[in-house]
């Protein structure tokens, strides 16, 4: 059977135009139909939304751009398909079934959608793109989406540890990402003492020096490149300053030879609250008395001479001068020293030369001066002592100048006086109504007694040890004289709470005890030197 093919063709008055679609009637009538050749299918004119398909056609879903992202709250995705229609709306359908509706679908062509989801929970991935046009014909892609997960931290928030002062800092924060994305660490709250390596997550510093213990707190970032999640942390910094007490005092000058004045104290530094960090070392220089000058004559056996000063004593930064030796049987005054020594015959004191030093209070006296005049001429002074100056010879009492006061302290908990200038050395003529012929006596902290004017009272005494006491000036008597006494040894007293750990290291130079004081641990140190280390 011959079938011939007849072309649809409009005649005058009656049929359907076609076309492309760029032929559609210019001003169409609604409810006019048109075949699209170019697009193949029968159209209609409406009024709402124009030329539109006659027979419902299913769309379909191809391809997807767009990055769905689990931090966002809104997610835009570009679906790529066919026949479109205006009307259309776009799901996301989780792995359990359940349809996420775009918060908006735009259509861009019968080709092209536009959608904005909201947040779209991860543990429902891979998501189904669905395109449902309104003659509720649809079209699906299955297993389209991902979504990109925000890193994950595998450290717990919180405190990341604590940490002495002025200690080294070594910590590491992660996070991982479900993409094996690598994570890149940031922050805007660290502490100027941390470092964070953005690579890595490694935290490194040095804790700073503190007043109290403190803590710092911080947040860390950690990024994909696309989703970020912030973590809290914190540091704890522990305050490691030994806050003590200490009392430094210098070695006591020695008395003067033949009718010589008393050697004054070593000076006194006196500290309430020195400082120092964990692991720090201090010098310690405990001073040495000086000798007593030569008294001459028979049964001496040396020259006639001042008293020798006694040396310094250190603790750190902290230095009390050694004490000033008593002058001799000469129109000299008494040296200088941390108390100044008595002076010898018509001479004045020594003066002081001790100041503040090194944060801590200081004190030192001037020595007193000596009587060539009166009744009862060449009576010495007395040393000076860190609580009060040397008192001078009287010529007309007789009485030989006293040492100066020292000073009391209860540091190693038991009170006891430190840095007394010793007593002045008498000479012909002397008053024998007065006790031991009115020889000087020690200042207390306990200086040593000048010798008085008659061997039966005995020779000048030394100064105490561990106490920087002046020693006592000798005395003379027809051309019969001791040596001038020595002054004591100084001493370097610390005293700090026992609830700070003891000193790690006392070289063996240093000779020192540890006098009991409730609640308190104390080093004595009486002769040596070298460095401590807390």
């Amino acid at each position: 059977m011959e079938v011939r093919l007849m072309a649809i063709r409009k005649s005058s008055n009656t049929g359907i135009p076609f076309g492309n679609t760029s032929g559609r009637p210019a001003n169409p009538a609604v409810g006019q139909p048109y075949f699209n050749g170019e697009e193949n299918r029968l159209e209609i004119y409406t009024q709402t939304v124009g030329w539109q398909n006659i027979v419902a056609e299913t769309p379909g879903v191809v391809s997807y751009t767009g990055t769905v992202l689990e931090s966002n709250s809104t997610n835009t995705i570009v679906i790529s398909g066919t026949n479109f229609s205006t009307g259309a709306t776009a799901y996301l359908i989780g792995n359990d079934g359940t349809e996420y509706t775009a918060d908006t679908t735009t259509i861009n062509s019968i080709v092209q959608i536009t959608a904005v989801f909201g947040v779209l929970a991860v543990n429902k991935e891979p998501y189904d793109i669905k395109v449902v046009n309104p003659s509720n014909l649809y079209g699906i892609l299955p297993d389209a989406v991902s979504i990109n997960d925000t890193p994950s931290w595998t450290t717990a928030a919180g405190s990341l540890g604590t940490f002495d002062e002025l200690s080294s800092v070594s910590l590491t924060v992660a996070a991982t990402d479900e993409e094996n994305t690598s994570i890149t660490y940031s922050s805007t709250n660290l502490p100027a003492w941390l470092s964070l390596n953005s690579s890595t997550g490694a935290l490194t510093g040095t804790t700073p020096s503190i007043s109290s213990n403190t803590t710092y707190s911080f947040n860390i970032t950690a990024s994909d490149g696309s989703n970020t999640r912030s973590r809290a942390f914190s540091v704890s910094v522990i305050d490691t300053t030994i806050t003590l007490e200490a009392l430094v005092v210098g070695g006591g000058g020695g008395g003067g030879g033949r009718a010589g004045g008393g050697g004054g104290a070593g000076g006194l530094v006196y500290h309430s609250a020195k400082s120092f960090e964990k692991n720090a070392t201090a010098l310690v220089t405990v001073g040495t008395g000086g000798l007593g000058g030569g008294g001459g004559g028979s049964p001496g056996t040396r020259s006639e001479s001042a008293g020798a000063d006694g040396t310094n004593s250190v603790f750190s930064d902290i230095t009390a001068n050694g004490g000033g030796g008593g002058y001799f049987g000469d129109t000299g005054p008494g040296r200088p020293g941390g108390s100044g020594g008595g002076g010898g015959y018509n001479g004045s004191g020594g003066s002081s030369t001790q100041g503040n030093s090194g944060g801590g209070t200081g004190y030192g006296n001037a020595g007193g001066g000596s009587a060539l005049s009166g009744t009862f001429a060449y009576k010495q002074g007395g040393g000076g002592g860190a609580g009060g100056a040397g008192t001078s010879g009287s010529g007309s009492t007789g009485k030989c100048g006293d040492g100066g006061a020292g000073r009391e302290y209860s540091i190693t908990g038991t009170a006891q006086f430190y840095a007394g200038g010793g007593g002045g050395g008498g000479h012909d003529p002397f008053n024998s109504s007065l006790a031991n012929n009115g020889r000087g006596i020690g200042g207390s902290g306990v200086g040593g007694n000048g010798g008085p004017v008659s061997t039966s009272d005995g020779q000048p005494t030394a100064g105490t040890d561990g106490t920087g006491s002046g020693g006592g000036g000798t005395w003379s008597n027809g051309g019969d004289s001791f040596d001038g006494a020595r002054g004591g040894n100084g001493v370097v007293i610390i005293a700090y709470p026992n609830t700070f750990p003891a000193i790690t290291t006392i070289p063996g130079t240093l000779t020192y005890d540890q006098p009991t004081r409730a609640g308190y641990r104390v080093y004595r140190f009486t002769a040596g030197t070298g460095t401590i280390t807390f």
